[in-house]
């Protein structure tokens, strides 16, 4: 039986991946080209070169089709190549192939990554993009407003709804008449009873997120300084373990599809397919949080230098911002990502 895999690349980094396949090679790249024949109204072309794959053409409009589907090509080729160098240097780790049901707690799989400096792993994603964030948060007021107005619409439309103000004024005439004073008392209950519950749909479906002024400002000024290009994407291999996650900082420039919108909108913020994702360990928190500070020398060994300390102790301030924004505890671990993508694997019999 031989097992082939088929991906569909989302994110991938050339650059990172080409300087690992240069680094196998000795750091001897050759450039190898394909001449294109028979190419009309062409007035420039750039050449991306990878060893030993052919060349993508980056040409202009007529070119255009036949240059992106090259430039896929040199995706997936190059990707290949990368994992399989590095899964033959035992240089890999992959979650996926680890037994999850003799797994119980987060320190086991730490164990079976910490000496293995490159991660593979397929599970929930989530993806955060933080200049989408600042941008509703620049016009929040005005977008609650109206989701409410649309949510109330909504329920003010619904047949429960039009079926009680229709028959309200009926309803109500029918209980005055009504002689009996325990009959007309029980009627009048369940009657405001049915009105309150559609009061509390109605309540909840306008249900106002609080947000003060300098809440927002504060957020904004946050992703302004920290995140102003952050796209994290989150991926959870494992369902009954999700206190441990791979978090990433994806690029904008390293999608596939450069159209993000076209991308979110396909998957969604928060995708009901697994992905999978590739990439190199840069933060493996320990259990016990432990990290060696340089900064707190400063208290132990002050500095000659009348300028060093308070320049330093900025940089202190600084750490306690980015914890508000960048915070990788344990279990979590952090990635430089080369790859997220959507993997199929076919089995086919030999013949």
């Amino acid at each position: 039986m031989t097992i082939q895999k088929i991906r569909d690349l989302l994110y991938f980094d050339i650059d990172k991946a080409s300087s690992i396949l240069s680094q196998f090679d000795w750091g001897l790249i050759e450039q190898i080209s394909i001449s294109q024949d028979e190419i009309n109204n062409k007035s420039g072309e750039a050449k991306l070169s990878i060893p030993q794959i052919s060349s993508a053409g980056i040409g202009l409009e007529n070119q255009k089709k036949s240059s992106i589907l090259e430039t896929k090509k040199i995706h997936h080729d190059l990707f290949n190549r990368v994992e399989s160098l590095l899964n033959n240097s035992d240089l890999i780790v992959d979650l996926n192939s680890l037994n999850i049901d003799e797994i119980t707690e987060p320190s086991q799989i730490h164990s079976h990554i910490e000496n293995k400096p490159y991660i593979s792993a397929e599970g929930w994603g989530f993806f955060e993009d933080y200049q989408k964030i600042k941008s509703i948060l620049d016009n929040f007021t005005e977008l609650i407003d109206f989701v409410n107005q649309s949510s109330l619409q909504t329920i003010m439309q619904s047949p429960e709804f039009v079926e009680f103000e229709s028959t309200k004024k009926q309803v109500w005439n029918e209980i005055k008449n009504i002689k009996d004073p325990n009959l007309k008392s029980k009627k009048t209950r369940e009657f405001k009873a049915q009105e309150e519950q559609i009061e509390q749909k109605i309540k909840q479906g306008t249900q106002k997120i609080q947000f003060e002024p300098w809440m927002i400002d504060g957020i904004k000024s946050l992703i302004t300084n920290f995140m102003r290009d952050q796209f994290i994407f989150r991926i959870y291999p494992y369902e009954r373990i999700p206190s441990f996650h791979i978090e990433s900082s994806l690029k904008r420039d390293c999608f596939v599809n450069e159209n993000l919108e076209h991308l979110l909108y396909g998957y969604g913020n928060k995708p009901n397919i697994k992905l999978s994702v590739f990439g190199l360990i840069t933060s493996m928190p320990t259990k016990e949080n432990y990290q060696f500070d340089p900064l707190s020398l400063l208290e132990k060994e002050p500095s000659e230098s009348d300028i060093e300390i308070p320049l330093r102790q900025l940089f202190t301030i600084m750490d306690q911002f980015e914890l508000l924004v960048r915070k990788t505890n344990y279990p979590r671990i952090t990635i430089h990502p080369i790859a997220v993508f959507r993997e199929f694997i076919i089995k086919k019999d030999n013949e």
